[in-house]
C-alpha cells in the first residue's frame, strides 16, 4: 500500500500550521499502514471528542441492548422522574439517531454542583426543536442523557462501565477518560489557550469533570484499529451479530443526514469521505480534526487523528474559526487516499 499523495498532503499541513500532531491509518484486505507526524505513533493519546458517541455510548448502549437491561424503545421517563410532558416518549433509538429534537445548551458549574437530577432538568427544559422521530438535529445534550441512563442501569459512573465492557475485553491500553494535564505521548487538540483543569475539548464535557457520553474521552490510533478490526468481526464482546446490523443500517434515509444507532450513515448528500467511501459506508467525526469510516464490503477502514482545530482557533489568536475548513480537510484527506489506493500513480 503507497500512500505517498496522503503523505504528502498530510505533511503540507503540518508545514502550512493547519496542525502539528497526525495520525491516518489505512485499512485493506488484511493490510494496514499508518502514516504519521513525528511527535505521533500508534499510542499517542488523542482526545477522540464526538467519535466517543460510537467507541464509548452507543456501544455500550447496545451492549445493554444485548445484555437485557434496556430497549431501544424504552423512554426518557423509563429513567428520569419529573420528564416534561413533551419529552417523557423520546425514545432511546430516537436519542441514537439524533431525532430526538433536544437541543444543545450549555451545562454551567453551578448546575452539575446540583447533581445528575439537575443537569436532566436543565438538559430537558428548553423546548425542543421538532416533535421527536420528525426531524434530524445533531444532539450532544441527548447523548449526555444516554451516558447518564447507562450510568443508573449499570450502577457505576461511565469511566468504569467504559473500562469494564470495553477498554479491558478489547485490550485497550489507550483508551480512557481524563488523561493527566501532563501525560506523556499525547496531543494537545483542545481549543482553548490554556489546558484548564481538565483536558478536553467540549464545554460541557468540561463542566462534568472530563467524563460525558456525548464524547472526549481519550484513544490512541491503534486502539481505534482494535475496536474497529472487532466491529469488523462482529465480535460478541461488544454485542450480538443482529445489533451490528441494526446499528449500521441508515434509519434516518428521509432526513438531512444518515444515522444509524449510533453511527453516521453516508448517503449520496455526504461529502467529508469523498471519493473513498460509498453509500451505506458508516463511522463518525470528532470536532478536534478526526473521523473513521469502515466499509465492510470492500472490507476496508480508515482513522484519521488530527488536532487540527485547536491550530484553526490559534490562527484567529483564539477568536474563532470555520469549522467547514476542517470538513473539507477531511474530503481531501480521503480523495488522496483513494487517489493512493485506486486512482492517481
Amino acid at each position: 500500500m503507497n500512500l505517498k499523495n496522503t503523505k504528502i498532503l498530510m505533511e503540507n499541513l503540518r508545514k502550512n500550521n493547519d496542525l502539528d500532531s497526525y495520525a491516518v491509518m489505512v485499512y485493506k484486505n488484511g493490510e494496514k499502514q499508518l502514516i504519521s507526524s513525528e511527535n505521533v505513533n500508534e499510542e499517542t493519546y488523542f482526545d477522540v471528542a464526538s467519535m466517543g458517541k460510537v467507541l464509548v455510548t452507543s456501544t455500550l448502549i447496545l451492549k445493554a441492548i444485548d445484555m437485557g437491561l434496556l430497549s431501544i424503545e424504552d423512554t426518557l421517563s423509563d429513567f428520569f422522574e419529573d420528564v416534561p410532558w413533551d419529552k417523557s416518549n423520546i425514545t432511546i433509538k430516537q436519542m441514537l439517531t439524533h431525532t430526538s429534537g433536544i437541543i444543545r445548551v450549555p451545562i454551567p458549574d453551578r448546575i452539575v454542583d446540583c447533581g445528575r437530577d439537575a443537569v436532566v432538568w436543565h438538559i430537558l427544559q428548553p423546548e425542543l426543536a421538532f416533535k421527536p422521530g420528525t426531524s434530524y438535529i445533531y444532539s450532544c445534550n441527548a447523548y449526555i442523557l444516554l451516558g447518564f441512563i447507562l450510568e443508573k442501569i449499570f450502577d457505576c459512573s461511565l469511566d468504569k462501565i467504559y473500562e469494564k465492557y470495553l477498554t479491558k475485553p478489547l485490550m485497550l491500553e489507550r483508551s480512557r477518560f481524563n488523561i493527566s494535564k501532563d501525560e506523556a505521548n499525547a496531543a494537545i487538540c483542545y481549543r482553548w489557550k490554556h489546558m484548564g483543569k481538565y483536558r478536553v475539548d467540549d464545554e460541557n464535557v468540561y463542566t462534568l469533570k472530563g467524563v460525558a457520553g456525548n464524547g472526549a474521552s481519550q484513544s490512541s490510533v491503534g486502539d481505534i484499529s482494535k475496536f474497529i478490526d472487532a466491529v469488523l468481526k462482529k465480535d460478541s464482546i461488544l454485542y450480538s451479530k443482529e445489533l451490528f446490523e441494526l446499528a449500521e443500517q441508515n434509519l434516518t434515509p428521509a432526513f438531512s443526514e444518515g444515522r444509524g444507532l449510533g453511527y453516521l450513515v453516508v448517503d449520496e448528500n455526504y461529502k467529508q469521505t469523498g471519493k473513498l467511501f460509498p453509500i451505506r459506508s458508516f463511522g463518525h467525526c470528532g470536532h478536534c480534526g478526526h473521523s473513521f469510516f469502515i466499509n465492510r464490503e470492500e472490507d476496508m477502514y480508515v482513522i484519521i487523528l488530527t488536532n487540527a482545530t485547536r491550530f484553526l482557533n490559534m490562527k484567529s489568536g483564539f477568536k474563532g474559526y470555520d469549522y467547514n475548513i476542517i470538513c473539507k480537510m477531511r474530503e481531501d484527506i480521503h480523495n488522496a487516499i483513494y487517489d493512493d489506493m485506486f486512482g492517481l500513480v
